[in-house]
């Protein structure tokens, strides 16, 4: 019911101009890291669910903090952010299992989204390995806002892949989550 309002409420807005809408896409997401990561090559991960907990989304949609845009992918927004955690960790050379296709073994890895915004990601991270939680901690990456004559679709479109890159690389980059993930 709250959903299908928030739904609702940002049609309306779309429809009277007030609110531009961004494209998030899988397809327009490239992982692309700044260090090599080789100590995850070959490692099992089970990626489970991703968890929206944020209160500034809608199922569908995450906002600008000041309302002028929305942001939507082709599906719900936690299935974004764990695509993106596939497609990242993929490119890493991680085997990845899923509900799908699980490896019981593997290092059960989740996500929560605290909150997202276009200025903001914050996430908590959780990994199990033998039905004992062995990690969890909060990451949060935070941009710049862009100068309001750049503030298109397109250029947020890209800066919103850019922020997601940076999430995923901020959490393979702790020495506590590689640890966790890469010994037995």
């Amino acid at each position: 019911m709250i959903g299908s309002l928030c739904v609702l409420i940002s049609v309306i807005m779309i429809g009277c101009g007030t609110l531009q809408a961004v494209k998030v896409s899988l397809t327009g997401y490239n992982p692309a890291f700044s260090k090599d990561y080789g100590a995850y090559k070959g490692k099992p991960v089970y990626l489970m669910n991703f968890d929206n907990q944020a209160n500034d989304t809608s199922i569908w949609y995450y906002y600008s903090p000041d309302k002028k845009f929305s942001y939507a992918g082709d599906g719900a927004i936690h299935n974004y952010f764990w695509f993106a955690f596939q497609r990242g960790f993929t490119k890493l050379g991680i085997v990845v299992s899923s509900m799908d296709h699980p490896d019981y073994m593997a290092p059960a890895m989740w996500v929560t989204l605290l909150s997202i915004t276009d200025a903001s990601y914050q996430v908590r991270v959780t990994v199990q390995k033998k039905g004992a939680t062995e990690f969890t901690d909060t990451y949060t990456i935070q941009e710049p806002p862009l100068p309001e004559k750049d503030r298109t679709p397109a250029a947020l479109e890209q800066r919103a892949y850019r922020m997601t890159n940076r999430l995923v690389e901020t959490v393979i980059a702790d020495p506590r989550f590689r640890k966790v993930i890469t010994e037995p």
